[in-house]
């Protein structure tokens, strides 16, 4: 019998684990931060033999805390019985490692590394695949001479740039760079933390996600999704989202794009989530970041809707060998969402968009709440998810709320 441990730091179970639960087969092993286990549903909890809790980080989970736990199962069942998984950047690396130092069966920790490290993917796509010119931000460097290195990256890059982390999740600590006084002021912010940036060339154009699933080397499913704004706007007050792509000839375009890359980084059985920018006025695709897992935010359930499937579970399905194939009911329906931001200040109300389109809006926040400027891409205080057998009805509400405000603020 396999023993399979689900590993959950940053975001909630999105799966419906009833779906691959079979007890006489396999047990399930949850272990999740306390954000997880909170928006834990009965029938998830039912499912799983132990439930462990473990600390929640950004950047990626707790090495020690997490061993430890896998030791014990390890000494119960046998390395060669366990089977670790995860659909979150911040635990993949965790769980290659501690596969490798205890002989259980999966992904390496080179096959993981380009879907976890954003300088190492963009060096093995180098002369493949247009990306932003780019370096890592090098702070022994710096210190040595500060204004000879911030010269040299303003060389090298030019003016915007970009500035991110190389491994944290949910646009943690991203920045617009739009001079030389702005980038002395985020060097000195770099150089204080522990973990590593990347520094980009500023890509002017339109954000669009896609999201795969791969099975033996072949693509078995595949969507791509139109931004409402980059996702560092987010931490501006802009909502981010997204609707369908629905031109056939770029979506294929995209897709090829997409197909390159999956070649090149080698991508074992399972999910992919790959960000791109559309080029302003060329169109030309550039490469942004990849990651081993099924898209965040409400794209589970816009893709339920569009194709009643759910994209997490099938991930789970693939890894564990449960199919061999992606089954998709594409129904005569167009969907997209958005999640709207916290910003600083008490909440008095949050109003609801009076528009003509099936619509499901969701709060996380309400009146006489202390709110904060959001700080990641989970700092949100509201979400819609609206959809119609129209797309031009879903684009054109897609566009009204890119700039509609729900939050009213108290002014006292």
């Amino acid at each position: 019998m396999l023993v399979y441990i689900f590993i959950y730091n940053v975001v909630y179970i999105k799966s419906d684990f009833s779906k691959l639960f079979y007890p006489s087969k396999r047990k399930l092993i949850l272990i999740g931060s306390n954000h997880c286990l909170k928006h834990l549903t009965f029938k998830n909890k039912e499912c799983f033999e132990h439930i462990h809790q473990i600390s929640r980080d950004f950047h990626k989970t707790n090495h020690n805390e997490l061993r430890e736990l896998i030791k014990n199962y390890v000494d119960k069942y046998g390395a060669e019985n366990i089977r670790l998984l995860t659909n979150e950047d911040s635990a993949h690396l965790d769980c290659a490692i501690l596969r490798a130092e205890f002989y259980i069966p999966g992904v390496t920790e080179n096959q993981i590394l380009p879907f976890v490290n954003k300088i190492i993917s963009k060096q093995r796509l180098e002369n493949l695949v247009r990306m932003p010119k780019f370096t890592q931000f090098n702070k022994v460097e710096y210190l040595k001479n500060q204004d000879d290195y911030l010269n040299s990256l303003a060389d090298i890059l030019g003016f915007p740039m970009f500035t991110k982390p190389i491994d944290l999740v949910s646009s943690v600590e991203t920045h617009y760079i739009s001079d030389m006084n702005n980038l002395k002021l985020i060097a000195e912010k770099i150089v204080k933390h522990e973990y590593e940036f990347e520094v980009d060339e500023f890509i002017d154009g339109e954000l669009v996600h896609c999201d795969a699933m791969i099975i033996d080397n072949q693509i078995k499913f595949f969507m791509a999704g139109k931004c409402s704004f980059a996702l560092a706007r987010f931490f501006d007050g802009k909502p981010v989202g997204s609707i369908p792509i629905n031109n056939m000839e770029l979506f294929n375009k995209i897709k090829e794009f997409c197909l390159e890359v999956f070649k090149k980084l080698k991508c074992f059985s399972g999910a992919y989530h790959m960000e791109v920018f559309l080029k302003k006025h060329t169109q030309e695709i550039v490469f942004l970041e990849i990651g081993a897992r099924t898209g965040g935010a409400l794209i589970t359930n816009v893709y339920e809707k569009l194709f009643n499937i759910n994209i997490e579970e099938t991930n789970y399905k693939i890894q564990m060998g449960i199919i061999k194939d992606v089954q998709v009911s594409k129904r005569n329906i167009f969907a997209g969402f958005l999640n709207f931001p916290t910003i600083n200040g008490y909440l008095e109300q949050i109003q609801q968009p009076n528009i003509n389109i099936d619509t499901e809006f969701i709060t996380f926040v309400k009146s006489g709440d202390l709110m904060k400027k959001a700080e990641n891409l989970l700092d949100i205080s509201c979400s819609i998810i609206f959809w119609s057998n129209s797309y031009e009805k879903v684009e054109k509400t897609f566009e009204f709320l890119k700039s509609y405000n729900p939050i009213k603020i108290k002014l006292s």
